[in-house]
């Protein structure tokens, strides 16, 4: 495997979109409010990457593997957001929830990990991972680590802080990189956890 990662572009939003429900096709918001082969919810998708794409501070970034019979084809997806100052514009808004969609889930998902993200920062200039995706035929090859890499150099480069949320899955790695546990969360009544994590800013 001849891992590349890159920007994302507009002609990538498909890709993605099959990257997302390829990697989360488990998790509850995909089970209960997002259904893959709605075209409503591929509208939702692809309306906000693209807005994600014309943010000057968010970094969507994608992985190709260029040995690969398909080497433009996405292995994997990351969105990383920069909060430098207390000016920095905010995030694009959400698009209005797609038709059919369980919007109590989704409020409450989204606004728990919005609350806690303010909470925990408030002000402090901090990387952010939204989101990272990873299809599950390239899980456990190096292809994530790639797009945690790529924001915890531009942190450290900043001398900032880099958070996320995680799954207890997915915290393990977050910790090969530095990341400590804040604090966590019981989101659903299935049982699941979302994981908060803080990296310290890099000393001078």
């Amino acid at each position: 495997m001849s891992i590349q990662i890159r920007k994302a572009t507009e002609s990538d939003i498909p890709s993605i979109i099959d990257t997302y429900f390829d990697a989360f096709r488990d998790h509850p918001l995909t089970l209960r409010a997002f259904f893959p082969g709605s075209e409503p919810v591929r509208q939702w998708w692809a309306e906000g990457i693209g807005a994600d794409l014309r943010d000057p501070s968010t970094h969507y970034l994608v992985v190709t593997d260029s040995a690969s019979a398909d080497p433009e084809r996405i292995l994997a997806f990351g969105k990383w957001r920069v909060w430098l100052t207390s000016t920095t514009p905010p995030a694009p808004p959400i698009p209005s929830w797609p038709e059919g969609a369980d919007v109590p889930l989704l409020e409450k998902f989204f606004g728990a990990i919005d609350q806690k993200h303010k909470d925990i920062l408030q002000d402090r200039p901090h990387w952010y991972l939204d989101m990272l995706g990873v299809r599950k035929e390239a899980q456990g090859k190096g292809v994530g680590t790639r797009l945690v890499e790529y924001g915890v150099t531009k942190a450290d480069e900043a001398r900032v802080e880099a958070f996320l949320a995680a799954s207890p899955a997915g915290a393990p790695l977050y910790q090969k990189y530095g990341f400590e546990i804040h604090s966590t969360l019981p989101m659903g009544e299935n049982g699941r956890v979302e994981t908060f994590m803080l990296r310290p800013a890099k000393k001078a």
